[in-house]
């Protein structure tokens, strides 16, 4: 789930605001629309209040000025959201900003499969279908562990060099091009290579191989958190009575794969930007959902009275490991959902992935609660 600003400034561009708000709720992502002539504020107030707990931001006008707004906001390509900039007749949809970790080139195709748009795409992977090492992260739910390393695969894989690509955990799909799978017999080793596993599991002997400069390592978050909480809790709140939990849990903050709630804080800005700040996706379950989580969970009656589930921290964070381990549901390229050709890079559209159905999870911290806030842990257990 995305929660995605819209900023439009003329009359033709609040229509095009309005029909690509439509677009993304029915995609089943938040739409925050800022229409010329209604609920507008100036640019730099809605920047401000919305960078650090939007997914992405759509700009209807010209990207000179959009550029300008946004300059002093930028901060960094792992945390940065998406910026894009269209037209006010729709006939172009450009990312200019976050375009792989940030999902940017996946919004302005799927935004522009949607209006019949055409999405401008100028980043080298994707212009020659190769291998991107930050998209293949952002769709298998990893965390980079030395991002200056995948300028050089792209690099590399845009001169037409080969890469090795080793995984302690199971893939699935093709091979995307230019890059060889290990171990294999008949293969010469590349200079150059991309290390998936979970934290610290045989990186010593690959990093004596290739060298620690000539190694692009993700690693595989182990945690899901599930949170629910009174109406208005900020993200500092928020991320007060996490670290709390975390401290006394022993659990890494760093290895914390996803948020979850239940869809009545769907707009709840404090979760939104608790996931910002901590770098990972958040995803929200309607309550019916919630009560066909099959395993054993704390129960409140006032909970079930208000809300329609019984609970939310822990069947939330259960649900979202139902949905990536293939449980429930195919798992697809991000979000739970079936995967479509036009939301995706030409690497990703070969399926190459990580085999989440293969972990298995289980409730590593049951419900706590304090402040107003409850939270639940779920961790994945790979063999």
């Amino acid at each position: 789930m995305r929660r995605i600003i819209l900023i439009s400034y003329t009359e033709k561009g609040k229509q095009m605001n309005t029909r690509m708000s439509e677009y993304v709720t029915m995609q089943g992502d938040v739409a925050v629309p800022f229409h010329y002539g209604e609920n507008f504020r100036e640019t730099d107030e809605v920047l401000r209040q919305e960078w650090r707990r939007s997914s992405a931001f759509v700009f209807i006008g010209a990207m000179g000025i959009v550029v300008r707004h946004i300059a002093c906001y930028i901060m960094d390509k792992l945390q940065d959201p998406a910026v894009l900039v269209a037209d006010e007749k729709g006939q172009f949809v450009i990312p200019v900003l976050s375009g792989h970790i940030g999902g940017g080139v996946a919004l302005a195709r799927e935004l522009a499969a949607g209006l019949g748009a055409c999405p401008v795409i100028t980043t080298g992977t994707d212009v020659e279908g190769l291998f991107a090492a930050d998209v293949f992260a952002g769709a298998n739910h990893l965390r980079v562990e030395n991002r200056q390393q995948m300028r050089k695969i792209s690099a590399a894989l845009l001169r037409g060099q080969q890469v090795d690509f080793w995984s302690s955990l199971p893939t699935a799909g093709a091979v995307p091009a230019g890059m060889c799978l290990c171990p294999q017999e008949d293969s010469e080793r590349a200079q150059l290579a991309v290390c998936v596993g979970p934290p610290r599991q045989g990186q010593t002997s690959l990093f004596d191989l290739y060298g620690i400069d000539n190694m692009c390592v993700f690693m595989t978050g182990r945690y899901i958190v599930g949170i629910g909480c009174k109406r208005g809790k900020t993200a500092d709140e928020l991320e007060a009575f996490l670290e709390e939990v975390c401290v006394r849990e022993c659990i890494d903050q760093r290895e914390i794969a996803a948020i979850a709630s239940v869809d009545r804080k769907r707009e709840e800005s404090g979760i939104w930007e608790l996931s910002r700040r901590l770098c990972v996706p958040y995803e929200v379950f309607s309550a019916d959902r919630l009560m066909q989580v099959e395993e054993k969970v704390t129960s409140s009656a006032f909970v079930r009275q208000t809300l329609g589930t019984d609970n939310v921290c822990e069947r939330s964070a259960y649900a979202l490991a139902e949905e990536w381990t293939g449980r429930r549901h195919t798992l697809g390229l991000g979000k739970g959902r079936e995967a479509e050709t036009e939301k995706i890079t030409p690497a990703e559209a070969e399926g190459f992935r990580i085999s989440w159905e293969k972990a298995d999870y289980r409730l590593a911290v049951e419900k706590q609660a304090g402040a107003g806030i409850t939270l639940a842990v779920v961790e994945f257990v790979w063999e």
